[in-house]
């Protein structure tokens, strides 16, 4: 099932399968906790039930939701690192020999392939869940690393001033050479051509590599971290 906006009295998500899920559904809120009331939350519970869902999952959410929805039977299934750049000091952009292009639609299916190289299965993106990620924000970029066959992406959105690194990969036997750095600093330049003045990214509290990879080129941790929270339907 695609992900569909859905509104319940002054509550507004959007909801849908996770990663094509036909048993645990995906939980995006879009408006002001205060409007996730017990109420509104039991009806978005029941339609979800209704679509045969057995469990749900939200999206990276902050402190002011996440004490809402734990108070309604949600627990912490697992904790992000939210980082941000202000986009004052950045690398050097890659040079032409890195072999950063525009992706194009041919490259998909194996940017899928590098993706699923690349995450645990929960994590793993399918064509629904990139074309999200792509969409997600009013401009996006997605460029691809290719030498000669495609071995990592990132997804770049930009709303107003705000900028978001939505996605990185790099498959695990070409990591450690610099093409990670290049990709965010591709990235941040995008960026900072279209007047963002912040750039998002968050990262598994696990990932390590991601969170040094990240705080090299200047990333600094953000005044709270992001949860993904799970509850039983």
């Amino acid at each position: 099932m695609g992900m569909y906006a859905l509104r319940v009295d002054d509550a507004r998500v959007r909801v849908g399968s996770w990663r094509g899920s036909s048993d645990l559904a995906y939980l995006i809120p879009l408006s002001n906790a205060s409007t996730l009331t017990p109420s509104a939350l039991a009806r978005i519970r029941r339609q979800l039930q209704e679509n045969g869902f057995r469990a749900v999952v939200t999206s990276a959410i902050g402190p002011s939701e996440r004490a809402v929805l734990q108070a309604d039977g949600f627990t912490e299934h697992e904790r992000l690192h939210l980082l941000r750049h202000d986009l004052r000091s950045i690398p050097d952009r890659p040079h032409n020999g890195t072999g950063l292009r525009r992706a194009r639609r041919r490259d998909r299916p194996a940017i899928l392939a590098v993706d699923a190289r690349t995450f645990d299965p929960f994590w793993q993106l399918d064509l629904a869940g990139l074309l999200d990620s792509i969409h997600a924000t009013s401009t996006a970029q997605v460029r691809v690393v290719r030498r000669p066959a495609v071995f990592g992406y990132a997804v770049t959105g930009r709303s107003g001033t705000q900028g978001y690194l939505q996605r990185l990969a790099v498959d695990p036997s070409r990591q450690g050479e610099g093409f990670g750095v290049a990709l965010v600093a591709d990235a941040l330049h995008w960026l900072r051509r279209r007047r963002a003045t912040l750039c998002w990214v968050n990262t598994q509290e696990a990932n390590l590599a991601a969170l040094g990879l990240y705080e090299r080129v200047g990333f600094v941790p953000a005044g709270h971290q992001l949860t993904v929270l799970r509850r039983d339907l």
